[in-house]
């Protein structure tokens, strides 16, 4: 049905789809030529333990079953066109809009990069767009998306799913600094979390033994890619357009390895299981 950024999607029948989890990668909204050995199993794998406990734990989500370690199988349903940013911290694009005057921080939140949030911000933005922009409540409620009972409903949902990550982040010495998941509806009008969660593709992952507010942190994803690509001469100024996508290789081995090794140190940490 639809190849994406990282998954394949098929139909598979009885209001089914089945998700291929591939070792594609992109940066800077640009798909990579490169892959990333075990990436795509890691992130199906996380995604499953997630949705796993959000069902014990009363959230609703698509998953189904996972008949091999990269695909899953979900249910069908009407996707909500929009992404929501959860936010522990102050970090990443929430920062770079501080800096510009156009954010306005939880009382009592230190006014520093990569402070912890007196408490944690839910923001919007699009999805199907070629780059995502935020769009505020009244925008999902004016293009039709949501009633504003809906918006709420997503609201509580998300920040129920922080706690839950953010107590198997804590528990694995790793903290949860923000993390984007998306929502559908089935027949019935009901909310269900679909995609994936708790992976690093979806969350930003620092080790807590190497936290310090005031500076850049290391994150358990693909960082290293974006870090790297910054410093290839031209692509911080003449980077391809979002959605490109290259067709050869750029990465040296080194940065190859040392991501997915990145990734399946998060999964073993936060699941507690070897990969």
């Amino acid at each position: 049905m639809r190849s994406g950024k990282v998954k394949d999607i098929y139909d598979a029948g009885e209001e089914k789809l089945l998700f291929v989890y591939t070792d594609r990668l992109s940066s800077h909204d640009v798909m990579l030529a490169d892959k990333v050995p075990h990436k795509g199993e890691v992130l199906c794998r996380l995604a499953a333990y997630c949705f796993t406990n959000c069902s014990v734990s009363g959230i609703e989500t698509h998953l189904i079953d996972i008949p091999a370690p990269d695909k899953m199988l979900v249910k069908k349903l009407f996707l909500i066109p929009i992404e929501v940013i959860g936010r522990n911290y102050l970090y990443g694009s929430y920062w770079k809009r501080l800096q510009r005057g156009e954010v306005t921080l939880p009382e009592g939140t230190d006014p520093v990069l990569a402070a912890k949030l007196s408490e944690p911000v839910v923001e919007f933005t699009t999805k199907l767009e070629a780059k995502d922009r935020l769009i505020t409540e009244q925008d999902i409620i004016s293009y039709g998306w949501l009633k504003p009972e809906e918006i709420e409903q997503i609201k509580e949902i998300t920040l129920k799913l922080n706690e839950l990550m953010s107590k198997d982040s804590k528990k694995a010495g790793i903290i949860l600094a923000d993390f984007k998941v998306e929502f559908g509806k089935d027949e019935t009008d009901k909310i269900i979390l679909i995609d994936e969660a708790e992976t690093p593709d979806s969350c930003r992952f620092w080790d807590a033994s190497k936290y310090q507010p005031g500076k850049i942190q290391e994150s358990f994803d693909k960082q290293i890619v974006r870090d790297y690509l910054e410093r290839v001469e031209g692509w911080d100024k003449k980077q391809p357009k979002a959605g490109t996508k290259l067709t050869k290789p750029i990465l040296p081995e080194e940065i190859i390895q040392k991501t997915s090794q990145r990734y399946i140190e998060a999964y073993e940490r936060l699941t507690g299981r070897k990969f």
